[in-house]
């Protein structure tokens, strides 16, 4: 080994230290990994460094000893999946750290399944106080049909994966769960959603979310009825067309729906926004019920829903790179100056109005430098009549976008 190099090996047991990994083991003079992997090389003489704490202490610890000495880290599976590979070369020079790849734990679970991993997205919970790349994820998993593998930890386990699928209406899915993989404790098993929320496992597991059946494809310009509107009340697909182009939305961006009614536009940003965040924000509580009833139709685990009124309510919303505001009444004004507050640099927020008066306070608050960008939308629908047909028109709607610079 060459001095102060820090190799960093990626296995799961004693098998898989091939004769390269068995030298690099016996030159080294620092051995850093989890206590679980360390117990694998009892006879190592020189100086150990377990994980026992922090993850950042433990890696300035390796930078540390490894100024002047050979080390060697282990790593389950391979150390630049989801491993600690990225995170050390924060720490530790670049030049000096060479990675040995191993057999991840994903690869392993699919020769379990016997299924190819081609198409496989992977996502890891360890650590993660919030599960809003994992929600991100399970839309597209069940949107493209293809399976989700998650990294668990022992709080973010599949039991807690599962409770929190149902709550969130993702029932869709079935789980297969892999516990100590790479040992002689090896199991997989497959529950439905609400097994696994009442069952317990090993610390050591992976989970394989599957949709089965998938849910309905969200489209965009969806007729109205497949929402369920409450009394009629929905954004008219025409309407959602245009505004979703005006948001210029590109597939990462926290969205606001605000007086979001049954969430027609919020459904359609979603499956613009298979990276992004969506919040919708209806006052009604019936509504807002059916809000939730088409994020389970369609499988938006990514789409928050809280039921409250603007603009007090945007105080339990992230701040957002794109917003629609589809109601409002006299609070309009109020709602717009407390979104603009809020908004992301270059974010864009679009306002649809009928009444010209609020057209009127809407440029004015989103465009107080120059002639307002806005944009009337004239529709017809073509209906039948005799033996022909006529076009029936639909209420003109103003939408008028702000840009912040």
């Amino acid at each position: 080994m060459s001095e102060a190099l820090v190799h960093v090996i990626g296995l799961s047991s004693p098998a898989e230290v091939s004769k390269e990994k068995a030298d690099l083991l016996a030159q080294a003079q620092v051995l850093a990994a989890p206590a679980r992997l360390l117990k694998f090389f009892p006879k190592f003489a020189g100086q150990k460094l377990p994980l026992t704490g922090a993850l950042n202490d433990w890696l300035l610890a390796i930078e540390a000893a490894s100024r002047e000495k050979g080390a060697v880290v282990l790593a389950s599976g391979d150390p630049n999946f989801f491993g600690v590979a990225q995170k050390l070369l924060t720490v530790v020079d670049p030049a000096r750290v060479r990675l040995w790849p191993g057999v991840t734990m994903v690869q392993r679970a699919f020769a379990l399944l016997k299924k190819t991993w081609a198409n496989v997205e992977t996502v890891s919970l360890h650590g993660r106080a919030s599960f809003r790349e994992f929600w991100a994820a399970a839309y597209r998993a069940g949107r493209d049909e293809r399976p989700l593998a998650v990294y668990t930890d022992p709080q973010n386990g599949p039991a807690a994966l599962a409770a929190a699928l149902l709550a969130r209406g993702q029932d869709y899915f079935k789980m297969a769960t892999f516990e100590d993989l790479a040992t002689d404790k090896e199991k997989m098993t497959f529950f439905s959603l609400k097994d696994a929320a009442k069952s317990h496992f090993s610390p050591l597991n992976l989970v394989v979310l599957e949709a089965d059946p998938p849910p309905q494809k969200a489209i965009l310009g969806a007729p109205e009825e497949l929402y369920d509107p409450e009394n009629g009340l929905v954004t008219k697909r025409e309407i959602r067309l245009a505004a979703l182009g005006l948001l210029e939305l590109t597939g990462g961006e926290t969205f606001w729906d605000l007086g979001a009614g049954c969430g027609s536009v919020a459904v359609e940003a979603g499956r613009l926004l298979d990276r992004g965040e969506l919040w919708a924000l209806e006052k009604n509580p019936s509504r807002a019920q059916r809000i939730l009833a088409n994020r389970r139709r369609f499988g938006l685990a990514h789409l928050e829903v809280v039921q409250g009124q603007a603009p007090e309510g945007l105080a339990q919303l992230p701040d957002p790179d794109r917003v629609f505001v589809g109601g409002g009444g006299d609070d309009l004004p109020a709602i717009l100056e407390a979104t603009l507050a809020r908004l992301k640099p270059g974010g864009i927020v679009v306002a649809a109005v009928i009444d010209p008066r609020r057209l009127a306070q809407a440029a004015a608050i989103l465009s107080p430098k120059g002639p307002p960008e806005a944009t009337q939308i004239l529709a017809a629908r073509a209906k039948g009549l005799g033996s022909g047909y006529f076009f029936k028109p639909l209420n003109p709607v103003f939408l008028v976008r702000g840009r912040l610079a």
